[in-house]
């Protein structure tokens, strides 16, 4: 545990999470005024959050992949840089069509940094994985539950130009979080991942089924969080007559909660078992989310907490799952991972707001359907392998992969 707490290259890694998920949490506030700005449909607010996810995440891999051959501390901090220029620009864009252009270009600097952010969490974490993720995402949740507050209170002063100045706090941190990895690179040798060959190889512990199971349990939960990350300010001031402020508020609580539970969850997971911690929070997790959007007053704000708290618990663990599964090749499995979740996230929540137009089942009733699909994810989460097997089986996979090195080294001599 005192290892982790003190560990520079964790929390410089957790810092540039929060820094680029600031500008994600940000975003449905900035939606609110886009929406009544440019007299945008739920349905166009939905296509809007897809793209914007879509393209975060399908270059993930490829980012990764380069990652992995020639080190990615550029990536990370270009990538902060990229997404704070274009998440300035998104307060200044004339119409929808423009939207749907700089919004995507904003998404590649978080596709940027993410597999190399989450990699080196993990190798940074050596043993403690699951507990070393939580820290990791325990930033980006964080500036995710952040991101609606500061957004509403300089949305609210400026108007949507206030965008450019949150562009200056991703531009001061980039810097910071370059210099802070390269002091780590130096001071200690240990803390970034080996470069990877071109092979990338499956960890043995998987069957296609097992695989299959979690495709299935990332893309349902990815599906929730985004969609109530997302859609909880619109409902709460359309539907039930919140002021933005308001709703802002109730965004934080749901997403301070979910950075708690993921910390929370890693931690116990390292205890449990991850396959428990996941299953137990996606069955509370069901009736949760159904109460939340049942009431239409603050007593919403009573809910909300739990929520958030259990959305968040079986986050490490699922990721760690999914990191695992190309053992040797940690950026392009941490790119797989989370821009998976990503693309799923956004594809789900495009099908929520699809259904939440008025002709067809509405915001409302959408929200509520949510809350089947935790329980599909739990059921599917009987299906994967334990993180015991996994791990032992990718433990395995590296120290041949070192042999290998070695022996090659070896023969070049």
């Amino acid at each position: 545990m005192r290892s982790l707490i003190l560990n520079k290259a964790l929390w410089s890694l957790s810092l540039g999470h929060f820094s680029i998920d600031l500008y994600g949490g940000a975003m449905p506030i900035v939606m609110v005024y886009l929406a009544s700005t440019l007299h945008l449909s739920i349905g166009q607010v939905g296509l809007v959050s897809a793209v914007y996810s879509i393209c975060s995440s399908i270059s993930q891999p490829l980012f990764g992949y380069w990652a992995d051959r020639w080190g990615g501390r550029w990536f990370a901090s270009g990538g902060l840089a990229w997404m704070s220029i274009f998440q300035g620009l998104i307060g200044f864009v004339p119409d929808y069509t423009t939207l749907l252009i700089v919004a995507p270009l904003a998404g590649f600097g978080s596709a940027a940094f993410h597999p190399q952010g989450a990699s080196g969490a993990s190798h940074a974490s050596g043993d403690r994985k699951t507990a070393g993720m939580a820290i990791f995402l325990l930033g980006g949740n964080g500036g995710f539950a952040f991101g609606p507050l500061i957004a509403a209170g300089i949305l609210g002063l400026l108007g949507l130009h206030g965008t450019a100045v949150m562009a200056l706090f991703g531009l001061a941190i980039a810097p910071v979080l370059f210099a802070l990895q390269g002091q780590t690179k130096h001071s200690h040798g240990g803390t970034a991942p080996a470069r990877s060959g071109a092979r990338i190889e499956r960890n043995a512990a998987f069957t296609r089924w097992s695989i299959i199971a979690l495709v299935l349990v990332m893309s349902l939960r990815a599906w929730v969080q985004s969609a109530v990350s997302f859609y909880a300010p619109l409902f709460f001031t359309s539907v039930a007559g919140f002021s933005v402020s308001l709703a802002s508020q109730l965004s934080f609580v749901i997403l301070l909660m979910l950075a708690i539970g993921s910390l929370a969850g890693g931690f116990a997971a390292d205890r449990i078992g991850g396959r428990t911690v996941m299953i137990v929070s996606f069955l509370i997790s069901a009736p949760v989310t159904f109460v939340m959007f049942s009431l239409h007053d603050e007593r919403a704000f009573l809910v909300a907490p739990l929520l958030g708290f259990m959305a968040g618990a079986a986050w490490p663990p699922t990721i760690v799952l999914a990191q695992e599964l190309f053992p040797k090749n940690a950026a392009v499995a941490s790119g797989l991972a989370l821009g998976f979740t990503f693309a799923m996230g956004g594809l789900g929540t495009g099908l929520t707001g699809y259904l939440a137009e008025p002709e067809r089942l509405g915001l409302a009733n959408s929200l509520l359907l949510l809350s089947a699909t935790p329980i599909l994810a739990a059921v599917c989460t009987l299906g994967l392998p334990s993180h015991k097997a996994v791990a032992k089986a990718a433990t395995a996979a590296r120290e041949a992969n070192k042999g290998g090195a070695v022996l090659g080294e070896a023969a070049g001599r």
